[in-house]
């Protein structure tokens, strides 16, 4: 864990230079943003990676983009299926300490980090951690979850919670303040269900149950990010309008809120799969190749070995 928090991306790329280098597997590298990020990364001194995927074209988008990958070690697999496979196996084997999801669907590529025979299984649920930087740039906001959990239950979500105040401890956030979503901040049952979970969350935090963190929920978006649109709905909190971490009630919510920061806002995004035996960069297949090197950066830092909220 870092002394002082992480601010912004380029304080979080200086972290992970100073990071053990470690050997990152990339499932179908065969993509443009993917070996621009990765070859960034090599000259940044953060990673030594093996590319997993089809030799010939990766070689090709090298070229073209006037790469040299003669430093990376290239394993020629051209089903991507087939490549996230042997991808993870090699962290499961000692091989890599962490893994990499090029152009392959996020569906395949948490199947086989799964797989009961050589997956990347740690006895805690996987969920999707995505981090951006707020707009004053004062610091870093994360995410979650945006990419694995499709409607997660209660139970679930305490796993979500925690997985994320683990990175957040990671990026040096020593008390994190969680704001968990919802459309309204009274618990309205049975239109409403994910309001009564994010009441439990906070009650949960209120006792102790996540270690030293402040949660608040139900909040709206507003309320989470705005303090003076918490102030005029009366809602008085510590987490309003300074949410270290943003936790969506479902898939589908985390997920518009990640594309509309990248696509709408054009801001740069950093994702991680956090619960198995090492970090998963999964970045989404459309992100640029400036968010896919942001999330080998927070890959390789949460790579190091990072506090586990149990």
């Amino acid at each position: 864990m870092t002394s002082a928090p992480i601010r912004t991306f380029a304080e979080l790329l200086d972290s992970a230079r100073r990071c053990n280098k470690p050997r990152m597997a990339v499932a179908a590298a065969g993509e443009s943003a993917v070996i621009a990020s990765v070859a960034h990364a090599m000259k940044e001194g953060l990673i030594a990676p093996v590319l997993v995927g089809d030799a010939a074209h990766i070689q090709e988008i090298a070229a073209r983009q006037c790469v040299d990958l003669h430093q990376a070690e290239i394993i020629n697999i051209s089903n991507p299926v087939e490549a996230s496979a042997m991808a993870v196996r090699l962290v499961h084997e000692g091989q890599a300490d962490l893994v990499m999801k090029g152009l392959v669907t996020t569906k395949e590529f948490a199947r086989a980090i799964l797989n009961q025979e050589f997956g990347m299984r740690w006895g805690r649920p996987l969920s999707h951690v995505a981090i951006i930087e707020s707009p004053d740039q004062s610091r870093l906001m994360l995410l979650t979850d945006s990419g694995i959990n499709i409607r997660p239950r209660f139970n679930r979500k305490i796993a979500i919670v925690r997985n994320a105040l683990s990175v957040a401890n990671a990026l040096g956030i020593a008390v994190p303040k969680v704001a968990v979503i919802a459309a309204v901040e009274t618990v309205e049952l049975p239109a409403m269900p994910a309001t009564l979970d994010a009441e439990l969350l906070r009650r949960m935090g209120d006792s102790g149950k996540f270690g030293p963190c402040v949660i608040d929920g139900p909040l709206s978006m507003d309320n989470a990010l705005d303090s003076q649109a918490a102030e005029i709905k009366s809602r008085r909190s510590p987490v309003a309008g300074h949410a270290d971490i943003i936790v969506a009630p479902d898939i589908e919510t985390a997920n518009a809120i990640y594309k509309t920061i990248r696509h709408l806002a054009r801001r740069e995004i950093a994702s991680v799969v956090i619960g198995a035996a090492a970090p998963a960069v999964v970045a989404s297949r459309s992100d640029s190749a400036l968010s896919k090197l942001y999330s080998i950066a927070l890959g390789v830092l949460t790579s190091q070995g990072i506090p586990v909220r149990l």
